[in-house]
């Protein structure tokens, strides 16, 4: 599975394909994310491959381009150096308070339009609040959002690296709740969608976990532009090919293999849900910013 930030734009790209080549003016489409760039030999082969896929079926120039942390994705989008960027909840939170001019374009929903995070526990064990965790190890899967940093960062004080003991990345969300109930793991971090997934395909094991915590709900992930980046028009297309991605069996694929269930517009609470996580979870020091 390709970094959490990747999936989101490489589905952004494959649901507008037919709509971006109907602009008769060749351009350079130039993307921004923090999800993706340097990571393992499958990640880098993923990203090789929707570049060739984008040209092939669209025949447009493009560039997919790592920036270091949200921040820099923000300054640049901005300062129009990027057509569009795609966020984290939380990070898009602040990235909209650093610059105000920035605006939402359609919603990545997994199952969840806000999603929640939880800390899960055995129960009828040690552990009933996340302070008993202080110094243990706790389990979430190597894609874990990155918004279950931001609420672990609030539960606990500090950066959780410096909290747990280690942060044991296991394959998959199954994986680490079946650890914590086989008592590997005293906890796991997980979000609300896998934690709902996991309670239907393993009902028994799931009777034997309970929640030590719960997060406020986050923003999805968030396709964004600023306005001197994106003309109308364009953003117009962009927002209709997003929307109706499910209804093809090509943007159905593609939803499935990254993990959304579809997009959404902006709805008419979101602005009130970014300020709450903005309050609720600040961000972390400039030197922690690509979680």
């Amino acid at each position: 599975m390709v970094l959490r930030g990747f999936s989101a734009f490489a589905i952004l790209l494959a649901s507008a394909f037919g709509i971006l080549a109907q602009d008769p003016k060749p351009r350079t489409l130039l993307i921004g994310s923090t999800g993706f760039g340097e990571g393992d030999a499958k990640e880098k082969a993923a990203l090789k491959t929707l570049k060739r896929f984008i040209t092939d079926e669209t025949g447009l120039a493009n560039e997919i381009r790592r920036r270091d942390g949200w921040r820099e994705l923000a300054d640049e989008l901005a300062a129009d150096k990027l057509h569009v960027g795609v966020f984290q909840g939380d990070e898009f939170a602040w990235a909209k308070s650093k610059h105000p001019a920035l605006e939402p374009l359609a919603l990545g929903i997994n199952i969840d339009r806000y999603p929640i995070a939880y800390v899960v526990a055995r129960k009828g064990g040690k552990v009933s609040k996340v302070v008993d965790l202080e110094g243990k190890d706790v389990a979430l899967a190597a894609s874990a959002p990155r918004f279950l940093f931001s609420f672990l960062r609030k539960e606990t004080g500090k950066q959780p690296e410096d909290y747990f003991s280690a942060l044991k990345k296991s394959e998959n969300v199954e994986d680490a709740l079946d650890d914590v109930v086989d008592g590997k793991v005293p906890a796991a971090v997980v979000e609300k969608a896998a934690l709902e997934a996991f309670r239907r395909r393993k009902p028994g094991r799931f009777k034997q976990l309970e929640p030590v915590a719960k997060s406020d709900p986050f923003p999805p992930v968030v396709i964004a532009f600023h306005p001197g980046g994106l003309d109308k028009s364009l953003r117009t297309s962009f927002n209709t090919g997003l929307l109706n991605s499910s209804k093809t069996e090509r943007g159905r694929t593609m939803l499935t293999l990254f993990r959304l269930t579809g997009f959404e517009p902006v709805p008419s609470d979101f602005g009130k849900v970014l300020a709450a996580t903005e309050k609720a979870y600040p961000p972390p020091p400039k030197d922690s910013s690509k979680k």
